[in-house]
């Protein structure tokens, strides 16, 4: 039986029940009543690899999203904890971001500022789409994608005009209850030639202390962010087009000097300022003559910076450059489709402490790659691809160097056995060499000598069934990662053994003329030398329970949307020695919009998180390893009200 009671802890949920609605939905059972013919089935998480998913646009809308919880509520394998959103950190299939390669229009969001606080820092707000490629896989992932991939893509000024439209504006307005804070954005967009098209956006998002569904106040988890987006897009011919866009982010804020942890002697609040500057330009040549030459070029050059002012140990500040390329091509030759190229890092690392002065690193990658899908027979498509990637780093606090280099090779196939059943698989390997560690810990930590390069296996096999309007979906999964890096000592860093994850993952879906539903189902254990990852595995990953996530919108009107989604996660009783379960939890959603006026022009949404105002901690939450380390429990009961006019 399934409780989807809100009250208690545990949740007696059981993946037989899916299995059951799978099986039931087969096509012998669905062939009793004849096929019929049904609308295109449309899939709100598009499918952009085998074993990758996606966000749009829309569904950010729907959730009024302003922060990374926001983005990948409606997915089951990736999880956001940490309470306050200064806290937040990722997790897919219970690795954390650290383990994955994440770009932002192509630019790498490389480094580690505080491992008691996130690391990313994304305006929902300024977002086309998110891809989330879990486990290691193609060669394009880049280099040091262990976990995977997370690539946030922005919009571009044709996104926001409507047809026929040469310029507007967008004017965004939203009132959060839970921490009586508000969000404001404006945007002017518009094409400035036949060939060239702009797009500016302001946003300024402040939120108070939140509070838990107990009542109480969790203190100085506020925050507030500005964010300035700018963005050119020309067409320079025929054949070449060009992007260039600039994002500053600023995030202030008198929190916690461990923002994932309650106050205490040892946590302190402090004033802190996190800043992020990103600088990409995407130059594109697509040759009418030839199919064998289309280039892509991205350049960028990013800056993030975390400032602790009268800190426990006084004035601190990291700051961490990055910049690089990525130049590739793609051809067509026949069924044959290659894509390959050149990618570049550089990594440069400053801690300034009034107690230590000022420690610094610097660290590079250069990589090659090839990756080819070959459509062998109409029903068969074959892909293969490899780069070889070579890793630096220069440690001033020891005098050391280290160098490691090495093959991620990659193995695939897609076979379409019916008309309605797809079936694939995959094989990768990925490494990743020593890179710059966390800012903050620059005076402190050091390299073993003998720390070797980390290497992830990735085996997946599923299948889709596609049957009208009904959706069908299922894999599983074991990644491998040998000799993972972390503390082997206090203030060491070295290989700490074999990491290994298995898992599954199941969707179904179904479109009715107006209403649509979803579930989906995920379950990932990942384990270091056979011990379940616990909470102090920071920069690795934690152990998360089977969650699922279901998804109801209906369209009730032309101008009227309604939706749901709820979110449960199961007990996780399977812990590290020395550290309590994870309690199980239901968080319910809904949201409605309407769109008074003719057309897009004025939408007034409403969205309630936590209905039901149930008190939980998130499993990728820090939890409760002592008297001084306890995690923050999650908010309680927000009503968001946006209102959102276009010129």
């Amino acid at each position: 039986m399934i409780s989807l009671s809100t009250r208690g802890n545990a949740w007696p949920l059981n993946p037989l029940w899916l299995a059951i609605a799978l099986v039931s939905a087969s096509p012998a059972v669905l062939a009793q009543n004849g096929p019929q013919q049904l609308d295109t089935l449309q899939i709100t998480g598009e499918r952009v690899s085998e074993s990758g998913q996606s966000v749009s646009a829309e569904a950010l809308e729907r959730r009024q999203a302003s922060e990374l919880q926001d983005i990948f509520a409606d997915m089951p394998d990736v999880a956001v904890g940490g309470g306050a959103p200064a806290a937040q950190k990722v997790y897919v299939r219970g690795l954390e971001d650290t383990m994955l390669n994440v770009t932002v229009d192509g630019a790498t969001q490389s480094g580690y500022l505080f491992h008691h606080q996130g690391r990313l820092v994304v305006e929902p707000e300024l977002l086309k789409q998110v891809d989330i490629v879990a486990g290691a896989g193609e060669a394009t992932n880049g280099p040091g994608a262990l976990g995977g991939a997370i690539r946030f893509v922005t919009k571009d000024p044709e996104d926001l005009l409507r047809p026929g439209q040469s310029f507007g504006a967008l004017l965004k307005g939203g009132y959060f209850s839970n921490t009586d804070g508000y969000r404001a954005s404006a945007s002017l967009y518009g094409r400035l030639t036949d060939n060239w098209s702009g797009l500016a956006t302001l946003t300024q998002t402040d939120h108070g202390d939140y509070k838990d569904a107990d009542g109480n106040t969790q203190p100085y988890t506020g925050s507030e962010r500005f964010t300035g987006f700018a963005k050119l897009v020309g067409q320079l011919t025929d054949e070449q087009r060009l992007r260039l866009s600039y994002e500053r982010s600023e995030d202030e804020a008198y929190r916690l000097h461990r923002p994932h942890w309650v106050p205490s002697a040892r946590n302190a609040p402090i004033d802190q300022e996190v800043v992020r500057e990103t600088v990409t330009g995407n130059y594109g040549f697509t040759s009418s003559k030839n199919d064998w030459l289309d280039l892509d070029l991205t350049l960028y050059h990013t800056e993030a910076s975390l400032e602790h002012i009268n800190g426990p140990f006084g004035d601190y500040i990291g700051a961490m450059q990055s910049h690089g390329g990525d130049l590739r091509n793609h051809s067509q030759v026949g069924d044959l489709t290659l894509t390959y190229g050149v990618d570049y890092r550089k990594d440069e690392a400053r801690l300034r402490s009034p107690l230590y002065g000022t420690d610094r690193e610097e660290g590079s990658v250069v990589g090659l790659y090839l990756q080819n899908h070959y459509q062998l027979t109409e029903r068969l498509r074959l892909s293969a691809g490899a780069r070889h990637d070579w890793f630096e780093l220069d440690e001033h606090l020891t005098g050391n160097s280290f160098s490691e280099s090495g093959w991620s090779p990659n193995l695939g196939l897609r076979f379409d056995a019916t008309d309605q059943l797809t079936l694939h698989g995959g094989w990768a390997r990925a490494i990743r060499g020593t890179q710059v560690k966390e800012l903050f810990v620059l005076d402190y930590y050091r390299n073993a000598e003998d720390r070797k390069e980390e290497v992830a296996e990735n085996v997946e096999l599923g299948a889709t069934y596609r049957y009208g309007n009904l959706y069908l979906a299922a894999e599983v999964f074991e990644t491998r990662i040998d000799d993972v890096v972390g503390q082997v000592t206090p203030a060491v860093l070295g290989n700490l053994g074999e990491l290994k994850t298995r898992g599954v993952n199941a969707r179904i879906g179904y479109d009715w003329d107006r209403l649509e539903a979803s579930l989906a189902y995920s379950r990932a254990r990942p384990e270091l030398e056979g011990v379940p990852l616990s909470d102090d595995d920071m920069a690795i990953g934690t152990s998360i329970g089977d969650t699922w996530v279901a998804n109801v919108n209906f369209q009730a009107t032309d101008d009227i949307d309604l939706g749901w989604t709820g979110r449960f996660a199961e007990r996780l009783t399977k812990v590290a020695d020395g550290y309590p379960e994870k309690a199980g939890y239901g968080v319910n959603d809904i949201y409605a919009s309407w769109h008074p006026l003719v057309g897009d022009q004025l939408t007034l949404s409403l969205r309630v998180n936590n209905v039901f105002d149930k008190q939980y901690f998130d499993h990728a939450s820090y939890g409760d390893a002592g008297d001084v380390a306890h995690g923050l429990p999650d908010p309680g009961r927000d009503f968001r009200l946006s209102a959102t006019y276009r010129f």
